[in-house]
């Protein structure tokens, strides 16, 4: 009888050790997919940035020029949306948490093109120099609806895993008053 009952002894604990070796493994590798998708949807942050900064650096260039728009550049937006794209899917499939800081920014985007479409469209004198104001300040709420949205991604990513690249503590910090992509006019 001991025999029997020290062989169900150890079915039992190699069945408990291999459930416990399971779930142990299926949270991690839970937790590492989370994080990698949370470690992407910053790179697409930051690429929105890069973009974004790219398009309306090379329309702040032409404020003191006597052109009204810019004939090249509209690629940088159409990446811009591109990348915009792949993090709403991001958010939507994997952080629906994320949602009101990615629609923060997209509003943020809307309002600063409309703003400088305005400011080119306008002739020259007091009422365009109105709009330079009204878009410098569009353009920096957009900078601080994007570092929003990095900060929001980095604690999400430390929440489910911390992958490399969301280890480091990354201060919100608001854009500065003045001009806000510092090109001179």
């Amino acid at each position: 009888m001991e025999l029997v009952l020290l062989f169900v002894t150890i079915i039992v604990c190699a069945i408990m050790a291999g459930l416990v070796s399971y779930k142990v493994n299926e949270s991690r590798d839970g937790k590492h997919f989370i994080g990698a998708k949370a470690e992407e949807l910053y790179c697409h942050a930051e690429a929105i940035d890069r973009e974004l900064s790219q398009f309306f650096g090379d329309r702040y260039a032409l404020i003191g020029s006597a052109h009204r728009a810019a004939g090249a550049g509209d690629d940088a937006l159409e990446k811009a949306g591109a990348v915009l794209v792949k993090a709403k899917m991001l958010v939507g499939f994997y952080f629906p948490s994320l949602a009101p800081a990615l629609a923060r920014t997209i509003a943020a985007v809307a309002t600063a093109h409309g703003a400088l479409t305005r400011w080119e469209r306008a002739k020259a004198g007091a009422a365009r120099d109105e709009l330079v104001i009204a878009l410098d300040r569009d353009v920096a709420a957009l900078k601080d609806a994007l570092e929003s949205l990095k900060t929001a991604i980095i604690e999400t990513g430390r929440a489910a895993g911390q992958p490399a690249l969301l280890t480091f503590r990354r201060p919100a910090k608001p854009a500065v008053e003045g001009r806000v992509l510092r090109i001179a006019a």
